[in-house]
């Protein structure tokens, strides 16, 4: 079983309801992004709402309306402004401090879910003959000591990466260094970034897994294609975190309205 994260703990029961939303009610992936934005925000929102004092914000919201209105007053003198300002700083320090631990908390949620949307639609598996680029960072070897096995594989100095053809389903490409292999791909899940295990994944896990703890090269980049969302408009906004971010402000406004939340 792959290791979980703190944040990834959600992860499974989010997989079946995604494999629901897909396969059994055939929602294309950016509908199903905006399903889990849209729970994301509202129980966001909602959190934050039953976790602040909503009643002295809106008192805070009003008292910091008069005095905008006073500061804008052509009628205010001189020397009231500065006490205005002073006034106006201490009720902006009060409201951030009233809604810092409840926005934090609130926060989890968006958390759980762009986790699980990062694994879900962020990466996807290379076609087989499609050209592979594999980059070591964090090691002191020189690369001729390394060997691949299973794939005609080739040093591109230019590049700093080793570069071959994706080999067929099922098969692998394996590199070894002194008989201990240092990479297997392809790995458990589609990534981009593959490492030794660090102190963020008690946090976050990484769903390709990690390398072995007495590898020579602690760092892998690989230009894994990811997942199109949505297949018009420039390329960055083509993945699964402008889908998301986008309905997360979306249905995030739309709470706030609804609920009058402060």
């Amino acid at each position: 079983m792959t290791d979980l994260g703190l944040f990834d703990l959600c992860s499974p029961a989010l997989s079946i309801i995604d494999r629901v939303l897909g396969d059994t009610l055939g929602l294309a992936p950016v509908w199903r992004i905006a399903i889990f934005a849209a729970f994301a925000a509202v129980s966001s929102m909602l959190l934050f709402k039953r976790l602040s004092n909503q009643a002295e914000l809106a008192v805070l919201k009003q008292k910091m309306a008069a005095i905008h209105n006073e500061l804008a007053s052509a009628e205010a003198e001189v020397g009231m402004l500065g006490k205005l300002l002073r006034r106006n700083l201490a009720l902006t320090g009060r409201r951030l401090w009233l809604s810092l631990w409840p926005a934090l908390l609130a926060s989890i949620p968006v958390l759980l879910l762009l986790a699980f949307c990062s694994t879900r639609f962020g990466a996807e598996a290379s076609e087989p003959g499609s050209r592979i680029y594999v980059t070591p960072e964090e090691y002191e070897v020189s690369p001729s000591r390394f060997q691949w096995l299973g794939v005609n594989a080739q040093w591109d100095a230019r590049k700093a990466a080793w570069t071959f053809y994706q080999p067929e389903t099922g098969q692998n490409a394996t590199l070894m260094l002194d008989g201990l292999a240092q990479l297997v791909l392809p790995t458990a899940m589609p990534a981009s970034v593959i490492h030794k295990k660090r102190w963020w994944n008690i946090l976050l896990a990484n769903p390709a897994g990690y390398l072995d703890e007495k590898a020579s090269i602690g760092l892998f980049f690989i230009n894994a294609p990811t997942q199109t969302i949505i297949d018009w408009g420039p390329g960055w906004m083509r993945g699964w975190a402008f889908a998301f971010i986008s309905f997360l402000v979306l249905f995030s406004v739309i709470s706030k309205i609804i609920w009058k939340i402060h």
